[in-house]
């Protein structure tokens, strides 16, 4: 039998020796750290990839599409995340996290300095969904081939979305609420900070790895990080990330 820990108590500091909680998890592997979720996608993200406005509907010929590629789609997806909550350490006004990633964009450290922990992952449908769009593409179906790429980003951008609700829903007996979610080459993050984040995770164990570029292979994933908070020091998403601020209301990026 496999014994698990409970999470511990976050209130407060964790003084610097003090384990940090493991997130249960959906289907998760003995150390809690590899989550495995059901086949899915974000249907209102994918229509907004595709050109869908508030005033504005799909065409006939997108909607079909995705109609028919959304019977598809479970098949080509094998979606997991690997996860690690780690202790932010103010120094000399950036934050550390773990032994490999110094944040220095001022955005990050105003966004984690009141952090008792920050949850560091990487999510991924895997690559089957990027081989069918590759052979799309050979085959000249470009149509078919965007249609099925906007679903693998509804899809990878469900299960981060998932997590997240998970680890707020996990924690909020404790008093503690999480924060806005950052990706780098996202809110003025250097994408070059992509191997610093990957060096605190066992991102093989989902079979994501990094290019010279710093872009993940499969295409289809995520790396993100978010902070835990007491609740009476999480920061305002609208002063964190710039959409809350803008007034382009139908940007297909929005969040």
């Amino acid at each position: 039998m496999i014994k698990t820990r409970k999470p511990v108590s976050l209130q407060g500091p964790l003084p610097v020796n003090h384990p940090l909680p493991k997130v249960a998890g959906i289907r998760p592997d003995p150390d809690g750290r590899v989550l495995s979720f059901a086949p899915g996608f974000d249907r209102d993200f994918v229509e907004r990839l595709l050109g869908r406005r508030r005033r504005q509907k799909l065409s006939r010929s997108t909607a079909r599409r995705i109609t028919i590629q959304e019977t598809e789609i479970p098949g080509l997806l094998k979606p997991r995340l690997v996860q690690q909550l780690v202790q932010p350490v103010a120094l000399d006004g950036n934050i550390l996290l773990g032994e490999g990633l110094l944040l220095k964009n001022p955005k990050l450290v105003q966004a984690l300095q009141d952090a008792v922990a920050v949850s560091c992952f990487v999510a991924t449908i895997g690559p089957d969904l990027d081989r069918r769009i590759d052979k799309l593409q050979h085959q000249g179906r470009l149509a078919n081939a965007a249609v099925l790429d906007a679903l693998g980003s509804g899809a990878v951008e469900r299960v981060a979305d998932q997590f997240q609700k998970q680890v707020a829903a996990e924690y909020q007996g404790q008093g503690l609420v999480v924060g806005p979610r950052f990706s780098p080459g996202y809110c003025d993050w250097p994408l070059t900070d992509q191997p610093g984040l990957f060096s605190l995770l066992d991102h093989k164990q989902i079979g994501v790895e990094l290019d010279r570029s710093c872009l993940m292979q499969p295409r289809k994933s995520i790396s993100a990080i978010f902070g835990l908070y007491p609740a009476t020091k999480a920061p305002a998403d609208r002063n964190l990330i710039p959409c809350r601020r803008c007034k382009k209301q139908n940007c297909i990026a929005r969040r």
